[in-house]
């Protein structure tokens, strides 16, 4: 089963008793509002203002800050009990073979394998494949030269960010393992075949699933560390939506725009958006292939998060700035790495403000417009010309070879990513 019920509270409870049972989620934590203040952008908003109004609407997104990912957290609770070693090695083959592979697996894994090996009846496969095929060019190009400006829009609000001071992402190589790790999902997801069950990325969506859950059960039990009345529950559904819904979200705004329905290829990126969405564990709201609840759902979420200035997130913005993502220390690798951030700091500016940059500790000088420049137009170029080979007879499977070989070269290069948090917090503790 999926999540689809509007009354999560039960669902949790019900689902994960020993992580939820004694947490009081009809709490309404500090991070969660119900009216726009003075600092949000969105305050004038008519449409937003209204949606603000419906008590329905507002309750669903109240326990959706409080909702994290039940199955996953069931198993994530017994780790302690089974050795965080023999729980891997059970994930691990549950991933790749499937659960009936594990015989000895706890119910609380298979519970969660279950539901991931049954695909839901609205997956449209063609869609996903059309979709992949689309996206390995862009994602053959680009690499990574976007990566590093996607995390630094988290921590603009210490309310999300929190999670990642707590457990260890304040250093540079911690952030670089950090992007790798989910960096890699979302390249996976671009290989033929790769989201089904059994795929690279089906494997890699299994694993993040358990890791969060990981962190968040870890959270919970330790009050000192982490107050729940202000916080609520660590890395929530809605703390997620970025990642699940954000290409979505800037496709749909734009045919509401427009007036105009989803083009073919939007709707193909939508359905892959969204499938692998679900297999990440998000809840039905988020899973929508309709505009019109794509940006409902996008604006309620922000609507409703309260904004904390935190300097730890500037903290973790120069972690991310300064990671080092490159093989080796060579000159050119230095060279591309600093072109790198200086592009990070003018894409950054630009979407958030230079003055809520400044207030983050990211200052783009003007020059950074440069490296912005060097980095994307070669790949601008690329992809046009790539583009142009690819619709003439005969160049789409050489094209698509091309992209493919690409992905996996990068994914080679940066080595497998590991997917797990502390695991001294999951050893089996002495009675």
């Amino acid at each position: 089963m999926g999540y689809s019920t509007r009354n999560v509270s039960q669902l949790q409870k019900s689902i994960a008793p020993s992580v939820y049972a004694a947490l009081d989620l009809d709490l309404e934590p500090e991070r969660f509002r119900t009216e726009l203040g003075d600092n949000s952008i969105i305050k004038n908003n008519p449409r937003i203002q209204s949606l603000l109004q419906d008590k329905d609407k507002i309750e669903l997104f109240r326990q959706l800050t409080l909702m994290g990912d039940p199955l996953a957290d069931a198993f994530a609770a017994r780790i302690p009990e089974l050795g965080y070693k023999s729980a891997r090695a059970m994930l691990d083959k549950a991933a790749e073979q499937g659960i009936d592979s594990v015989p000895d697996a706890p119910e609380e894994l298979v519970r969660l394998m279950r539901t991931m090996e049954t695909t839901p009846p609205w997956v449209d496969w063609d869609l996903i494949d059309k979709a992949s095929e689309n996206s390995r060019l862009l994602t053959a190009l680009t690499g990574e030269a976007i990566i590093r400006v996607a995390f630094m829009m988290t921590y603009v609000n210490g309310y999300q960010g929190l999670p990642m001071v707590i457990t260890g992402a304040l250093t540079s190589d911690s952030a670089a393992k950090r992007m790798k790790e989910t960096i890699s999902t979302f390249k996976l997801a671009t290989l033929p075949g790769a989201l089904r069950q059994g795929g690279v990325a089906y494997q890699s969506a299994v694993k993040v699933r358990v890791m969060h859950a990981m962190v968040r059960t870890s959270l919970l039990k330790r009050p000192k560390v982490w107050d729940y009345s202000v916080y609520g529950v660590p890395i929530p559904q809605v703390d997620q939506m970025g990642a699940a819904l954000a290409p979505s979200y800037m496709m749909a705004l734009r045919a509401l725009k427009k007036g105009s329905k989803l083009t073919d290829y939007q709707t193909a990126a939508i359905e892959q958006s969204r499938y692998l969405a679900s297999l990440l564990g998000m809840h039905d709201q988020f899973l929508s292939n309709q505009p019109e609840q794509i940006v409902e759902t996008w604006n309620l979420c922000q609507a409703t998060l309260r904004h904390k200035s935190d300097q730890r997130g500037r903290d973790l913005n120069s972690a991310t700035i300064n990671a080092y993502r490159r093989g080796n220390r060579k000159w050119y690798n230095q060279l591309i790495h600093r072109m790198d951030v200086k592009s990070t700091q003018f894409m950054y500016s630009r979407m958030v403000g230079k003055r809520t940059a400044k207030e983050m500790g990211v200052d783009s000088p003007i020059t950074d417009v440069l490296s912005f420049a060097g980095l994307f137009a070669p790949i601008g170029m690329g992809f046009g010309a790539l583009s142009v080979v690819k619709a003439l007879p005969g160049g789409r499977g050489l094209v698509d070879g091309y992209a493919i070989k690409e992905i996996q070269r990068q994914l080679a290069k940066e080595g497998s990513a590991e997917y797990r948090t502390n695991d001294n917090e999951y050893k089996i503790k002495s009675v």
